[in-house]
């Protein structure tokens, strides 16, 4: 689990990479927001949580609550992407990258309660790390 935790955080760093490259998310077909600041927002959040995802893979046993409600974010982020039509708006990548956070977030969520061996609920309140 470790491996596919990082695997996550490599994810979110490649997101921080696209917003902040030059041109890249025209490449992409998504158009740039008409203020940096909405590139720079977004990288910043997902650099956070690639940091998070790091230091919470060196040892899932006691901070496995992170990569777990990180999996909760995620598959927020792809129901809302979805329901509210995303890709009408954002463009057709948007889709590719809420089917790729789906997979993460159920791996996280099905994943760390066997990789860890405390339950759904004991991840949830940060339980059980005795």
């Amino acid at each position: 689990m470790t491996w596919f935790i990082r695997a996550c955080a490599f994810y979110n760093a490649s997101a921080a990479v696209v917003f902040l490259t030059p041109g890249l998310l025209p490449a992409l077909g998504v158009k740039p927001p008409y203020s940096p600041f909405w590139l720079w927002l977004p990288s910043l959040f997902a650099v956070f949580a690639s940091t998070v995802l790091m230091f919470s893979a060196a040892d899932l046993k006691r901070l496995g609550t992170f990569p777990y409600w990180n999996g909760i974010v995620r598959l927020a982020f792809v129901v809302v992407t979805f329901a509210l039509d995303f890709g009408g708006t954002v463009g057709p990548f948007i889709r590719v990258l809420a089917i790729g956070d789906l997979a993460l977030a159920l791996g996280c969520i099905i994943g760390l309660p066997l990789a860890t061996g405390r339950t759904h609920l004991e991840l949830l309140t940060n339980r059980g790390t005795t």
